[in-house]
């Protein structure tokens, strides 16, 4: 957790620094890794357990409304967008990675597998 913490507020700061379209365009690209991370874990656990998919899937509500609330308040979508979006995604994805170990990897490559089969 000391990892989100951090990155979290390193992330938050530098952002702030380039204003607010810049805020919202670092929400919009955290919270697309997170929706896809939650589209990630809901395809896994549905038919493992359905009350957990239940519950991440009101959590995913939540999150899909933070996306669309960024992705409305944009006032530009130029290069600012075009460079960060990709580099803020890719360091969420590192995080959540790091923050569950490497089984959100795991958990990709057994779906993938189980498709395969």
């Amino acid at each position: 957790m000391a990892f989100w913490s951090l990155g979290g507020f390193l992330l938050g700061f530098l952002t702030a620094l380039g204003g607010r379209n810049m805020v919202w365009i670092c929400t919009e690209a955290v919270e697309s890794t997170v929706h896809r991370h939650l589209e990630d874990q809901l395809a896994f656990l549905q038919t493992r357990d359905p009350e957990l998919h239940k519950l991440i899937a009101s959590i995913q509500e939540q999150e899909l409304a933070h996306l669309q609330e960024a992705e409305k308040n944009q006032t530009t979508r130029g290069l600012g967008h075009r460079l960060l979006l990709p580099i803020i995604g890719f360091l969420t994805d590192l995080m959540i990675w790091l923050s569950t170990w490497g089984d959100s990897s795991w958990m990709r490559a057994e779906m993938a597998s189980s498709r395969l089969a």
